[in-house]
């Protein structure tokens, strides 16, 4: 039950965020969401009996504006679908590399506009090179994600009853 996770929805039931029970438990006993739907588990206090929720939804619409999204290595194998940039194929998240389009070495920064995921082979053979001077080229051109489409693609597979949320 300790890794039991809640989807969290704004009050528009757009997905913010995956949280553990214990997290949507608390919001929604002191006010700040209710529980959209239940699992079939049950916890216990010393004199009381509550359903755990599975989904719950804010009583708060939430501006995606206010959204971070950190560039790592797992959210930009996700947005890129688990596909290497430069031969278009597709690899396990652990056979993945993070490719800097323009070599850290020449002065690129770690944001999304300049990050894709990479197979080794074509990591190494990109090297430190600009890519006009590397013999690969790219697929698609790198862009920020919105912080709900990581999440859709994050969880899109997911065994949870909630994936019709996303």
């Amino acid at each position: 039950m300790e890794n039991t996770t809640v989807l969290k929805l704004d009050s528009s039931f757009k997905p913010i965020e995956v949280v553990p029970w214990q997290e949507a438990f608390v919001l929604t006993y002191v006010g700040k969401a209710w529980a959209v739907e239940y699992t079939d588990k049950w916890v216990n206090s010393a004199t009381k009996k509550f359903k755990m929720p599975s989904v719950i939804a804010l009583y708060q619409f939430i501006d995606e504006k206010f959204f971070t999204l950190p560039c790592t290595r797992k959210n930009v194998v996700v947005r890129d679908d688990y596909t290497c940039q430069y031969c278009n194929k597709r690899f396990p998240e652990k056979e993945l590399t993070l490719d800097h389009v323009v070599p850290r070495s020449k002065g690129g920064p770690t944001e999304w506009e300049n990050v894709v995921a990479a197979c080794t082979r074509c990591n190494q053979i990109k090297a430190n090179y600009y890519l006009k001077d590397s013999v690969v080229s790219l697929q698609t051109t790198p862009m920020k994600p919105s912080y709900r489409s990581i999440i859709k693609r994050r969880f899109q597979n997911s065994k949870n009853p909630w994936v019709c949320y996303l």
